[in-house]
């Protein structure tokens, strides 16, 4: 695809966003605003241009301009792949001072947000011939990424197109919209598309803090749920939703990376199945769809491809348990280290709705699934109730409760518990959804006493919607006098 790429319309301060591109066995990043585009390399293969010497392969026809195409494994020695990645090598335009110039890479991974404070120069000796003097060292999630110098390669290269010729010459004569010029950025947006299950989602790059490997899952909520799982990373928790139709994007296998989107202090991870491309959509591009509950609205592609775009805000409000992604407060304690009589909970809590909302330490949690309807059925009816789990057969039983509201919420999730010490048969406990996650630290605990019914723990997460004094159920407990 030949679509305009621009920078997101803001970013934190100190921290520029990078796309991540690897080129034989070396990852290499380029900072957003030096990347034009991303498209796969012409089907007719690129033109060639006879040079006495240089790292050029030739000259590729994008928007209707000839865009001279460099190799970078002609200048410096970058180690091949021999694992196939050459069939599905890419080109990406890069923009420096006016000028265009092309660079092939193997995959295109992504976008990552990259602090100053992170990048270390690692040649010191000043050499305009260097391409690569900085990198962004290896952290547990991401390799070393070295930086490309975008305006030292177009000096080495000794070419390039003007910006000021590109011409929409092109779209002009098929009578299709204009793609804009770099520097005309009112109307337009800079898309990030991936593949999800059979689909093609547009999500917007502002809202993209970075994609990673998808993390270990701790909590399986149900491969037919948007919010199919709650992974951790690095440090902390946050649901793993699927947006595609047919929810082929639910596991590692078919979707192995995680898009992390945030709003505000809330992150989520989007799981997809490839990071494709770059696009600019204009805003006169996209067909906008008020009533849907996910998209901003749908563009058609110069191929035909019809391209989903998504509306971020209307996901987080679609995904209640991305609060579970607020970072805790740091645990208050008085002088000489001792906790505070009022010092907020140590353990993590589920949130979670049955007749009434309750929260319920993480502790002996093994897992969270949906109810067969088989099953569903029989906890309605009253009859005995079970379901397949890890090769087990579980009995499922419906949660007591303390004060029944008018009508019980059907049961849709089971909650799998296993008693202390883990010598018993894990218990299904029945509950109408799943609500939230509050990290450890992030509520306080007190206790009321209701009648004849005797003592009752609360919990109080300050800043989290409805979680005002909830009820406090030991799961695991109540498996054990259950069980």
């Amino acid at each position: 695809m030949d679509d305009v790429i621009q920078p997101p319309s803001s970013a934190p301060l100190g921290v520029v966003q990078h796309v991540h591109v690897r080129v034989g066995r070396c990852d290499i990043a380029i900072p957003i605003e030096q990347v034009w585009q991303a498209l796969p390399l012409p089907p007719q293969g690129l033109t060639a241009l006879p040079r006495r010497s240089g790292g050029l392969l030739g000259v590729a026809d994008v928007a209707g301009s000839a865009v001279p195409v460099v190799a970078l494994e002609r200048w410096v020695p970058l180690e091949t792949r021999d694992d196939g990645a050459a069939a599905l090598q890419r080109l990406l335009v890069l923009q420096q001072a006016g000028g265009l110039v092309g660079i092939r890479v193997d995959a295109v991974l992504g976008v990552k947000a990259v602090a100053a404070a992170d990048i270390r120069r690692v040649h010191h000796a000043p050499d305009d011939n260097e391409l690569f003097e900085s990198v962004v060292p290896a952290t547990a999630s991401a390799p070393t990424l070295c930086i490309l110098e975008v305006a030292r390669l177009m000096r080495l290269g000794q070419a390039w197109c003007e910006q000021a010729q590109v011409e929409p010459a092109k779209a002009a004569a098929t009578g299709a919209p204009a793609v804009p010029a770099p520097h005309q950025v009112g109307t337009t947006q800079r898309h990030a598309v991936f593949g999800i299950g059979v689909e093609q989602w547009a999500v917007p790059v502002s809202a993209v803090e970075r994609v990673v490997p998808v993390p270990a899952t701790e909590l399986a909520l149900g491969p037919k749920e948007r919010t199919w799982a709650i992974g951790q990373w690095q440090g902390r928790k946050l649901p793993l939703v699927d947006i595609s139709e047919g929810r082929q994007a639910s596991d590692r296998q078919s979707a192995p990376w995680m898009v992390m989107l945030g709003q505000g202090p809330l992150l989520l991870g989007l799981t997809v199945s490839e990071c494709q491309q770059f696009v600019d959509l204009p805003q006169a591009a996209v067909a906008s769809i008020p009533g849907d509950p996910l998209l901003a609205g749908v563009a058609l592609l110069p191929d035909g491809a019809r391209l989903q775009v998504l509306d971020v805000a209307k996901l987080f409000g679609l995904t209640p348990e991305a609060s579970i992604s607020r970072r805790a407060p740091a645990p208050l304690h008085a002088p000489g280290g001792a906790v505070q009589p009022d010092a907020t909970e140590p353990l993590p809590y589920l949130v979670f709705d049955a007749d009434q909302r309750y929260a319920s330490p993480v502790d002996g949690i093994v897992g969270v699934v949906e109810l067969p309807a088989q099953a569903r059925e029989d906890l309605r009816s009253g009859r005995p109730a079970f379901l397949a789990w890890r090769g087990q057969t579980v009995r499922l039983v419906s949660l007591p409760a303390i004060a029944r509201s008018e009508g019980l919420a059907d049961p849709q999730l089971a909650v799998l518990v296993q008693a202390p010490g883990g010598t018993t048969a894990p218990l299904g406990i029945a509950i109408h959804s799943l609500t939230d996650w509050l990290p450890a630290h992030s509520a306080r605990r007190s206790g009321m006493r209701m009648g004849a019914m005797g003592e009752f723990g609360l919990i109080n997460a300050k800043g989290a919607v409805d979680h005002a004094n909830l009820v406090v159920v030991d799961l695991a407990q109540m498996a054990y006098l259950l069980g």
